[in-house]
């Protein structure tokens, strides 16, 4: 484990701050996760890079896409998509708006009319039925959002979550499960 993740686990849990998600639109901001389950040569020198990019302001938001790629040596595929790794963002002070990255800024101001995805400060929150397994849970100085298989559902015959946590001054840090490559645990 890295020593930014490990600062980051070793922070107290607790309430989050204000301005949490406000990283995930920082100009140029660049994220490199690394296998930590790997064994084999080529499979540790993988990484997922996590950008933002077209940072700007729309209806007082600011706004930017993400772009999630997963390096295999000179391989390079795009996998981002979805709740979990959205590949655009809008942060006001109410929360942040995950988004498609090809919404334009008309869609991304229609989004903004609604209530925002995730709360701002984050709050931590258990998977149910009432929201199909999603959850919220502190970790550390993180916030790590993830799906879960429901209370009840027995046991699973594999992987059967999907994770990914976010530090307000480390941005992505981890993803696991079925929101990674080979279902595998990358971090910082």
């Amino acid at each position: 484990m890295s020593a930014a993740r490990r600062a980051v686990l070793d922070r107290p849990p607790g309430p989050r701050a204000k301005g949490f998600w406000k990283i995930l639109v920082k100009p140029k901001a660049k994220w490199v996760l690394h296998d930590t389950i790997a064994s084999d040569a080529e499979r540790k020198a993988a990484t997922i890079t996590i950008e933002t990019h077209d940072v700007r302001e729309v209806d007082g938001a600011d706004v930017a896409r993400l772009r999630w790629t997963h390096a295999v040596g000179k391989e390079r595929n795009d996998i981002g998509g979805g709740a979990l790794k959205p590949t655009q963002v809008a942060v006001t002070s109410a929360g942040v708006y995950l988004l498609n990255a090809d919404m334009d800024d008309a869609k991304v101001s229609a989004a903004l009319k609604g209530k925002p995805a995730r709360s701002d400060p984050p709050k931590e929150y258990r998977g149910g039925k009432q929201n199909h397994g999603r959850y919220r849970r502190f970790e550390g100085g993180s916030t790590c959002m993830g799906e879960e298989p429901l209370p009840g559902d027995g046991p699973c015959a594999d992987v059967c979550e999907a994770e990914v946590c976010i530090s307000p001054t480390d941005g992505v840090i981890s993803i696991s499960g079925l929101a990674a490559p080979s279902y595998s645990t990358w971090s910082q």
